[in-house]
């Protein structure tokens, strides 16, 4: 599920919103999975995976994140403590109980 704000915000505000939708968060395969199974999607606007961060260069926590780039599509990483604004959109999945394969579907919520 994607879910967008209409103001900037936190990951830690799109975090607790998708715990309120009962959503789990992605893990970084999630991410991989979802631009292969849903090219286009990524060409209406970024989209962030808030998976468990990486640390990257001097201690910068980072994400995966989808967007184009010149009519490429295109997968980079971003910082997970940054402020997001409202073109970003947040990928979260909806796993059944005791399954470890999620559903990916690019399906929207607005909060």
């Amino acid at each position: 599920m994607l879910i967008a704000f209409d103001r900037d915000v936190t990951s830690e505000e799109v975090i607790a919103r998708a715990v309120a939708l009962g959503l789990e968060r992605p893990r970084y395969e999630d991410a991989l999975s979802f631009g292969v199974t849903y090219p286009d999607v990524q060409r209406d606007g970024p989209i962030v995976f808030l998976h468990d961060p990486w640390f990257g260069f001097f201690g910068r926590r980072d994400v995966i994140c989808l967007w184009t780039n010149a009519g490429r599509r295109e997968l980079g990483l971003e910082g997970f403590d940054d402020t997001w604004n409202r073109n970003y959109r947040f990928a979260f999945v909806a796993r059944p109980r005791g399954s470890v394969e999620g559903d990916v579907r690019p399906r929207e919520e607005t909060g």
